[in-house]
């Protein structure tokens, strides 16, 4: 993530900046990503998929 914090901004305006990029950290990242119910090798899961492509 990128924040642009000008040169002559005050610090009010920076806190409020850094205050904003700390709130939107708080997430959970198994709405995006799933997990490994069957309990097999990642890779190995996704060499079998691929190979299937062939």
């Amino acid at each position: 993530m990128k924040v642009e914090i000008k040169k002559n901004a005050s610090k009010k305006e920076v806190e409020k900046v850094l205050k904003k990029l700390s709130e939107k950290k708080n997430g959970n990242l198994k709405k995006y990503f799933g997990l490994n119910k069957n309990n097999v090798d990642g890779l190995a899961f996704q060499k079998k998929v691929r190979a299937e492509w062939d």
